[in-house]
């Protein structure tokens, strides 16, 4: 039904972490990734995203920073961890605040400061899919 599949090596854990904040500091540091990686922004004109892409190489992990085109308060980190080390994704939408600040955003800035910090952290060749 809906096409998903059984598979045989279910643990009965969910595979998705989906977060969302409104926070200053985690904003703030969206924007310095952003900023510093200017040069590996693409367009994906399917959904109309502007995105950077990148792969942390210990432990393996895809990145994604994305915003909508045209709008400029909010970004989606999506981290899909290599299944045989972790097996999770973790999205994250960081949100400036508007208000009151929401969430928990401890492990969000975290992640953030390390994709500014990290010499593991490497752009994606441009060519190869995922």
């Amino acid at each position: 039904m809906f096409g998903l599949t059984h598979h045989n090596d279910d643990d009965g854990k969910l595979p998705i972490f989906v977060h969302s904040l409104q926070s200053a500091e985690a904003f703030e540091l969206a924007q310095k990734v952003w900023q510093v990686n200017g040069a590996i922004q693409r367009i994906d004109p399917a959904n109309n995203k502007e995105f950077e892409r990148f792969r942390f190489s210990n432990p393996a992990c895809i990145v994604w920073l994305q915003r909508d085109r045209g709008r400029s308060d909010t970004f989606e980190l999506i981290l899909i961890w290599d299944k045989e080390e972790v097996g999770i994704t973790e999205v994250y939408t960081v949100s400036a605040v508007s208000g009151t600040k929401m969430g928990d955003d401890a492990r969000a800035r975290e992640l953030l400061e390390r994709m500014l910090t990290a010499p593991a952290t490497v752009p994606v060749n441009q060519t190869e899919e995922q």
